[in-house]
């Protein structure tokens, strides 16, 4: 052992930490060289004075540090009822309405995102971000993660929040925006696990036969949130009553989802009906460069 490795080891021997064949090395060391010793005798005044700069934080420093550090959650009202939101320094994370057992939410986070969250307070944009989304109302998006999910759940979720405000899309038609056309089964189960809904809007998600088919809490619900973003009741539950899937316009040759907000300025002379795809492409249509209706 070298002058340079036996000053490795110096905190070790005064700790009491090294082994003994270290120990028995360094002092052989220390007894012919002054310069080791005057360098231990450095290390030792160095421990003794160290825990003197010992000082409180400033406030709110702590806080601030467990903030950008550790995922939070708080309460919030809504029209729906309470709602906890937990959120990261890179966004919201996860939305869930009525938790109403003491330590189910922090349950159910860890469980589904593989992290703790302790309670924290909430950014007042995005508790504002989330009642708007809840009532429906065009809303500048918020900042959402989506860490912890696996990499099919995140794309599917980032094509889902391409919906606009007021329209829907068949899950089918969702499996192939992904890449996936034959994985409409595996994209109803990411909606059902979604853990940030109305932010993600999984509402917006229908079956390809009409209606609004399930939703996580409950069809009402969901027939109530896209009401609010401006489509009748009345008129998807038409639309499946007659097997209307998609709406055609004579003046421009193109056919659309009936929610597309090309097929809403159609006017009514000049509007068509059609129950599926081959229909309207027989007809000569070809499909909206906007809500890009599933092909034949």
């Amino acid at each position: 052992m070298d002058i340079n490795e036996a000053r490795q080891y110096l905190d070790q021997i005064r700790s009491g930490e090294a082994d003994d064949e270290v120990s028995r090395s360094v002092k052989e060391h220390l007894e012919r060289c002054a310069d080791l010793r005057e360098e231990a005798a450095f290390v030792e005044k160095l421990a003794v004075e160290s825990p003197k700069l010992k000082m409180t934080a400033p406030a709110g420093i702590e806080e601030e540090v467990m903030i950008r550090i550790t995922d939070k959650y708080d309460v919030i009202d809504t029209d729906f009822g309470t709602a906890h939101v937990a959120f990261t320094p890179r966004g919201i994370s996860a939305v869930k309405l009525d938790v109403d057992e003491d330590g189910a939410f922090e349950s159910y986070y860890a469980d589904r995102l593989g992290r703790p969250t302790v309670r924290g307070s909430l950014p007042e944009s995005y508790a504002d971000a989330v009642r708007r989304a809840i009532k429906g109302e065009k809303n500048t998006q918020p900042p959402v993660t989506l860490e912890g999910l696996t990499e099919f759940e995140k794309t599917v979720l980032e094509h889902l929040a391409r919906i606009p405000t007021g329209e829907v899309r068949p899950y089918a038609w969702l499996a192939r925006e992904v890449g996936r056309p034959k994985a409409i089964r595996a994209v109803g189960t990411v909606m059902a696990r979604n853990p940030v809904p109305f932010l993600m809007p999984c509402h917006r998600l229908v079956p390809s036969t009409g209606g609004v088919g399930n939703y996580y809490y409950g069809p009402e619900m969901k027939w109530t949130l896209l009401e609010r973003e401006g489509i009748p009741r009345e008129d998807l539950a038409n639309w499946k009553q007659r097997g209307v899937r998609f709406i055609g316009s004579r003046t421009t040759g193109i056919y659309c989802y009936p929610t597309c907000r090309d097929a809403r300025r159609v006017q009514p002379q000049h509007r068509l009906e059609f129950s599926c795809t081959e229909e309207a492409v027989d007809g000569g249509y070809r499909p909206c460069k906007h809500c890009r209706p599933l092909s034949v």
